[in-house]
């Protein structure tokens, strides 16, 4: 379809079940279509559809049978009944949810306890040491020299006695 039909369709179907403003501008439109058998094709099939479409329009407006509300609320209730969730809103499941969330404050208590007590919270930690080699000399050599001194740190590392 040629970008002058594609850029004013809409108007031009608007202007074909209403009439329009500005007849001059829909009759260039309606030359090219008499001259042009693709663009009129594809015009009469969406005019077709926006027909369809029309047609489908309710008119007036329909109340829905008495009770639907009642009916769709009660089929939302049943079905959350049947939700994993449904599970904390039992005595049951409210017991199992304070004891769990008990239990991760116990477990992280513990574990922040015996980090700050072997000083790791506190930046104090004891830096592994190769036994080979005095604390003060730096690591030298290629980068796989540094990556195996750091490794044989970890390997030899003994915790030290207070």
């Amino acid at each position: 379809m040629h970008g002058s039909i594609r850029d004013r369709l809409e108007d031009l179907l608007r202007a074909d079940s209403t009439v329009s403003r500005d007849m001059s501008c829909m009759q260039d439109l309606y030359d090219h279509l008499s001259s042009c058998d693709e663009c009129a094709t594809e015009f009469q099939a969406m005019k077709q559809q926006a027909d369809l479409l029309r047609s489908l329009a309710v008119e007036e407006e329909v109340e829905p049978v008495v009770g639907f509300y009642g009916r769709v609320l009660q089929r939302i209730e049943e079905r959350a009944k049947d939700s994993i969730w449904a599970v904390f809103d039992s005595p049951f499941g409210k017991r199992i949810m304070f004891a769990s969330l008990a239990l991760a404050m116990l477990l992280c208590t513990y574990v922040i306890a015996e980090e700050s007590r072997d000083g790791h919270l506190s930046g104090n930690a004891v830096v592994a040491q190769d036994v080979n080699r005095d604390i003060d000399d730096p690591v030298m050599g290629t980068q796989s020299q540094q990556r195996d001194a750091v490794l044989v740190n970890f390997a030899s590392y003994q915790e030290s006695q207070p």
